[in-house]
C-alpha cells in the first residue's frame, strides 16, 4: 500500500490523553474492520487507553468479526432484517452497549443510518468517521462522488453523530490530494491511511471531554 503521499492534518495532536480508568467504547462496524484492528493494536501497545468493551456488526460475514475474536473482544451481530421495527432494531444495540457499559460510541463504518431515538440516548457520546472532508460529499459514496466531481482534494472527517446525517460538530479532519490517475480504490487505500491516524486521536479527545463533563455535571 502507498504510503508515501502528502496531507495536512488538523488539528494537529501529536499525543493521545491518558485515561484512568481506561476509556470504555463500543465500536460499530459494518466491514472489513482496518480502523478496528487499528484501535486493537493501540490499546494492545497501551498508546491509548481504550477499553474495547463490544464490538456490534449487523453483517453476518463482516471482517471485524474475526478480528474480534482472535483478542476475544465480545462481540454481537444484530442484523435490521430480524426485526420488524427499525427502533426494535437499535433497541437491542441500546441495550447491548449499555449491558457493557459503554462510555463512548465509535462508529467505523457503520453502514446504517441512526435515527433519533439512538442518538438521544447517547448524547454527545457518538463519533463517527467519514470519507471526505465534511460537510462536502456526504452519504455513502463520498469517495466516488469526490471523484466524479472533479474535486482536487478530499479526505476524511471525524465528527459527533447528530441527527442529520454526516453532520455534527467535528473532531479531527485530514486532506490529501486527489491524484489524476485516481479510481475509486487508489483513493480509498490513502483515505485509510488517514482514518487510521486521525480516528485513534479523535477518540482520545471525545473521551476528555466526556470525562470532563462527567467530573463538571456531579
Amino acid at each position: 500500500m502507498d504510503k508515501s503521499f502528502n496531507y495536512i492534518i488538523s488539528p494537529e495532536i501529536s499525543e493521545f490523553r491518558r485515561f484512568s480508568p481506561k476509556l470504555k467504547i463500543g465500536v460499530l462496524a459494518s466491514g472489513n474492520g482496518t480502523n478496528f484492528q487499528e484501535l486493537i493494536n493501540l490499546s494492545e501497545k497501551e498508546e491509548l487507553d481504550i477499553d474495547i468493551k463490544v464490538l456490534i456488526t449487523n453483517k453476518d460475514d463482516a471482517g471485524c468479526i474475526k478480528r474480534a475474536e482472535s483478542v476475544k473482544i465480545p462481540h454481537k451481530i444484530i442484523r435490521s432484517e430480524d426485526f420488524s421495527q427499525k427502533d426494535l432494531f437499535e433497541l437491542e444495540i441500546i441495550n447491548t452497549l449499555n449491558n457493557f457499559d459503554v462510555e463512548l460510541i465509535v462508529m467505523a463504518g457503520w453502514m446504517k443510518i441512526v435515527t433519533p431515538f439512538f442518538i438521544n440516548k447517547f448524547k454527545n457520546k457518538i463519533i463517527n468517521i467519514h470519507p471526505s472532508l465534511l460537510p462536502s460529499y456526504k452519504g455513502g459514496s463520498a469517495i466516488k462522488d469526490a471523484i466524479l466531481n472533479g474535486s482536487k482534494i478530499t479526505g476524511c472527517s471525524v465528527h459527533f453523530v447528530e441527527e442529520e446525517v454526516d453532520s455534527g460538530s467535528l473532531i479531527m479532519q485530514a486532506a490529501l490530494s486527489i491524484r489524476d490517475d485516481d479510481n475509486i480504490e487508489s483513493l480509498s487505500k490513502r483515505i485509510h491511511i488517514l482514518e487510521h491516524k486521525i480516528l485513534p486521536h479523535s477518540i482520545s479527545h471525545a473521551g476528555f471531554l466526556i470525562r470532563s463533563n462527567f467530573k463538571e455535571n456531579y
